[in-house]
């Protein structure tokens, strides 16, 4: 199993604060099940040019050390929209491995038309697909239905594990997962208190309301969209 969403290298971001934590986070994802770990740290274009964020980024998973059974770390970003970035010509330098996947954090507030055809242009501008972060917070605002039109074939969608494991949200994340809604699991976890690793507390609600295929159906989607393969 894959998370796809992570801030587990330590002293880059709002995330793990020190090598001992990050072990910690990979330990216990390890433990649920999780092989293959995609590092997110936030990237704002507000703080910071790409390749010199990706230098950064490089040097903290470097002071990670080598320890048997841990997952396979992937690098990549949490990618803070900014204006015009599907112009921008060192975008490519955050994506995910070697994959051509970014992964992009939209706004908060309001979605603009402007913003969305940005996003849309990312494929035809720069070869990469988009995945939006996180989608359940747009869920909850209607951004995510008034632009899934506009967004489809042009953009994939993550969620976090915490979608799934809290009352009406819950219902809400399986119906997203069964109609192919929702194409990545991430547990966006930063600490071991309240953003620890969850991966395994969805699977088990997914695998209970909807049975284990829809598990190795969303494990075979996050592996062909990251290594052009399923498992």
């Amino acid at each position: 199993m894959i998370d796809f969403h992570t801030h587990i290298l330590p002293g880059i971001d709002d995330g793990s604060d020190s090598i001992a934590l990050s072990l910690q986070m990979l330990r216990a994802l390890a433990q649920q099940g999780v092989d293959t770990v995609v590092a997110t740290p936030h990237f704002s274009a507000l703080n910071a040019a790409p390749l010199d964020f990706v230098a950064q980024r490089n040097a903290a998973f470097e002071t990670l050390p080598k320890e048997a059974g841990l997952p396979n770390i992937l690098l990549g970003a949490e990618v803070a929209y900014f204006d015009s970035m599907s112009h921008c010509e060192d975008l490519p330098a955050l994506k995910i491995g070697d994959s051509d996947l970014i992964l992009v954090e939209m706004p908060f507030g309001m979605w603009t038309d402007r913003m969305i055809e940005d996003i849309c242009a990312i494929p035809r501008q720069q070869g990469l697909m988009p995945v939006l972060a996180h989608v359940e917070r747009y869920a909850r605002k209607d951004q995510f239905s008034r632009y899934k039109g506009w967004l489809e074939d042009q953009a994939l969608f993550q969620c976090n594990a915490q979608f799934f494991l809290k009352g009406l949200d819950r219902r809400k994340a399986l119906r997203m997962l069964s109609v192919g809604d929702i194409h990545f699991l991430g547990s966006d976890c930063h600490n071991m208190a309240g953003r620890a690793p969850n991966i395994g507390d969805a699977l088990a609600v997914i695998r209970k309301k909807l049975g284990e295929d829809s598990i190795t159906y969303l494990n075979n989607t996050m592996h062909a969209f990251l290594f052009g393969e399923g498992v």
